[in-house]
């Protein structure tokens, strides 16, 4: 069995080697940064057993896949403009298959001032400044799937806000999913830099376009400079249980800075989200928020590494879960202060509320610190519905369903009340009702 592995996985290593030569094989001003990158993840190594942050996530399904290269679809204009939200008709930006797809994206109600554009374009106007950035982004790369994201993307996403520009309107991201080819793997990119004092948020959203197997591999890597505040909501919904879907949050914060994420998923097969977050600079602040809704059998890995590196910085983590079915997840987390990161306030809590026998959560929430003046505290809970408050709303005259549900329902409110757009809160409402249902 052991042999049996070491072939499926040095077979996987190959397949991912020639999406990489085939991601380079066009002359591309990115091409010196792939080859890094490539050489990078090779030092990593893919994650085996022994790998913490990989841990609790059963890749030994990963490695007989065989992915190939994914191809631009051509999507229509109004199967495009379904996918829209009311608040984003304006400011609305397509990726298809992982490709930037600039003719079908709508920037009209975004100030001319901000820069949007495919990430080898922005690499000619803005080399030294995006060169500058990866050298040190790869240098602190420990996840070999964001490395390899690197190497493999094909036509990424570059954001630029200038200093003290404000972005009124929510900018949607939608992520078209049109398989046509079988198995591709889909490899987003998208860089987000915000100048001084600048804010805006971020929408992402993920649409299938039609139905069959593919994988994901994406990565979101925002810089923010100092007084800028950034808002990312990110929702992945409604994949089946075939998709293995890798997501990497980047963020490094400068002074006073604040970045915000919320994340919004029922999971696919195997969907593992990875957070690195560098509060780099005095004063700056960073909230991380998710909720997972887990049904049959899908399973969600979040891991997080907030990083400490200036004093008086704060951060806030908070994941809740629910699953039912023969579901998993899984929450690994560090909070890691350096000595330098003084008056640091920081707190990280992951719930998970289970609903059957068969579901399973494994938490793991921990604290690094090296400085001595620090506020930081994390905790955990694995649980089921409280039998007591049932019974109390039972003899109000609640039924045993609508008990639990609305019990559920508080549940998850306090996390999904934090996306401010009526559009996409409504919307996942509706799939949290579907679901408690």
């Amino acid at each position: 069995m052991m042999v049996q592995e070491q072939a499926q996985e040095g077979s996987f290593q190959l397949n991912l080697e020639k999406l990489y030569l085939l991601a380079t094989q066009e002359e591309d001003a990115l091409n010196k940064i792939r080859s890094k990158a490539w050489d990078h993840f090779l030092e990593i190594g893919l994650p085996t057993k022994k790998t913490e942050p990989y841990k609790y996530v059963r890749l030994r399904q990963l490695f007989p896949q065989i992915y190939s290269e994914a191809k631009l679809s051509s999507i229509s204009k109004d199967q495009i403009e379904e996918l829209v939200y009311p608040e984003c008709k304006q400011s609305f930006i397509v990726f298809i298959n992982g490709y930037y797809c600039e003719k079908d994206s709508c920037l009209v109600g975004i100030s001319n001032k901000v820069v949007i554009t495919d990430l080898s374009r922005a690499s000619r106007t803005y080399g030294a400044f995006l060169n500058n950035h990866w050298a040190k982004a790869m240098q602190g790369e420990v996840d070999a799937f964001a490395a390899l994201n690197a190497a493999t993307h094909k036509k990424g996403l570059f954001i630029y806000v200038p200093p003290g520009v404000t972005i009124e309107n929510p900018i949607q991201i939608i992520q078209i999913i049109d398989p046509g080819i079988n198995n591709p793997i889909i490899v987003p990119r998208i860089q987000v830099f915000a100048g001084k004092s600048a804010e805006f948020q971020i929408i992402s959203s993920l649409s299938i376009h039609s139905e069959g197997s593919y994988g994901i591999n994406q990565v979101v890597d925002f810089s923010l400079d100092e007084n800028s505040r950034v808002k990312f909501t990110h929702t992945v919904l409604n994949q089946n249980e075939s998709i293995w879907h890798f997501d990497a949050v980047r963020a490094t914060l400068k002074r006073n800075s604040h970045f915000q994420s919320i994340n919004v998923t029922d999971g696919s097969y195997r969907y593992r989200n990875d957070y690195h977050i560098i509060l780099a600079q005095e004063g700056c602040e960073a909230e991380l928020d998710g909720i997972t809704m887990l049904s049959k059998s899908k399973e969600v890995h979040t891991h997080v590494f907030m990083d400490h590196q200036a004093p008086n910085c704060r951060s806030r983590q908070l994941f809740k879960s629910v699953l039912k079915d023969s579901s998993r997840g899984s929450f690994e987390g560090k909070i890691f202060v350096r000595q330098a990161a003084q008056k640091t306030d920081a707190f990280q809590l992951n719930n998970n509320l289970l609903l059957s026998e068969k579901a399973h959560a494994d938490s793991k929430p921990n604290l690094e610190i090296f400085a001595d003046d620090v506020k930081a505290s994390h905790g955990a809970t694995v649980g089921r519905l409280n039998q007591e408050q049932i019974f109390y709303l039972k003899s109000r005259g609640f039924s045993e369903m609508d008990a639990q549900s609305l019990l559920i329902a508080g549940y998850c409110k306090d996390i999904i009340d934090r996306v401010t757009i009526p559009s996409l809160l409504e919307i996942l409402k509706d799939k949290l009702e579907n679901y408690i249902r």
